[in-house]
């Protein structure tokens, strides 16, 4: 089958996919892209708090450090955020309401977290189903960030462990050291620039990938492949597939349609 076939037929499907999965997650609570119009503004204080767990479907959300624990946020009508701190964990979700009309309008919702410069967290969970994730000078023993329509940003992090995916939209992390990380795009471009890491394995169904570590990695084991791309390590070409044994850690990195670039 000629490669304009394959690149036409995997794009139909990952269009589909992505399309139905966004649909599903924007719509089973009965909210979408539709609010009651008007915004609103709130601000408060919080307790301390060690794990964060944020469950929305529309909103952006950014998390970066301050002097306290501190949470903003501006939204429309039918999208309120509902917190609560409770047994050191902040749960963050959004009401929503079920008697919508069909159309779409200027509703958003953001919210801004502010953990105070220093603190260790136990675990950062944040999934929505449409909107951006920004995290910037935050450090945690896990993080898992979940964006179905949106991109995920990361700057001067720390983590043990990391889980970052996006079905539609970029992730972009800069700075940061994600431990044993775990990454998967299904459309958009994923970019680590500066950064380092245990064990990566990276998954990309169209869109290419970028990796400029802040590490040696001459003793690690790396698994390269771009099934419709090429792969480039250290500004030379080695085709669609790139192989190095080791034993110092793990780097596997798999595209579907998009190019592979590793410097170090």
């Amino acid at each position: 089958m000629k490669r304009s076939v394959w690149i036409t037929i995997i794009t139909i499907i990952t269009v589909c996919c992505v399309t139905g999965g966004t649909f599903f997650h924007v719509f089973r609570h009965g909210m979408g892209l539709f609010g009651h119009g008007g915004t609103t503004t709130a601000d408060s204080d919080l307790e301390a708090f060690d794990t964060l767990n944020v469950d929305a479907n529309l909103m952006d959300v950014t998390i970066t450090a301050g002097e306290q624990f501190y949470l903003s946020c501006e939204y429309s009508e039918g999208l309120e955020p509902v917190y609560e701190v409770k047994n050191g964990t902040l749960t963050i979700k959004q009401r929503s309401y079920w008697n919508q009309k069909w159309g779409v309008n200027n509703s958003q919702c953001s919210l801004t977290l502010t953990i105070p410069e220093q603190t260790a967290m136990n675990k950062i969970d944040v999934h929505t189903a449409l909107g951006n994730i920004q995290l910037e000078g935050i450090s945690a023993s896990e993080c898992e960030l979940l964006s179905n329509l949106g991109n995920c940003t990361l700057k001067k992090c720390s983590f043990d462990e990391s889980d970052l995916t996006t079905n539609l939209g970029e992730i972009s992390v800069r700075d940061t050291s994600l431990g044993k990380a775990e990454m998967n795009n299904d459309m958009g471009e994923i970019e680590l620039k500066t950064c380092t890491f245990g064990d990566l394995s990276i998954t990309a169904s169209m869109g290419g990938v970028k990796v400029d570590a802040a590490q040696d990695l001459d003793g690690y084991d790396i698994e390269l492949e771009a099934d419709l791309g090429s792969v480039h390590v250290n500004n030379r070409s080695e085709g669609t597939k790139y192989h190095q044994s080791g034993k110092d850690g793990e780097l596997e990195i798999d595209t579907s349609m998009g190019s592979i670039e590793l410097t170090y």
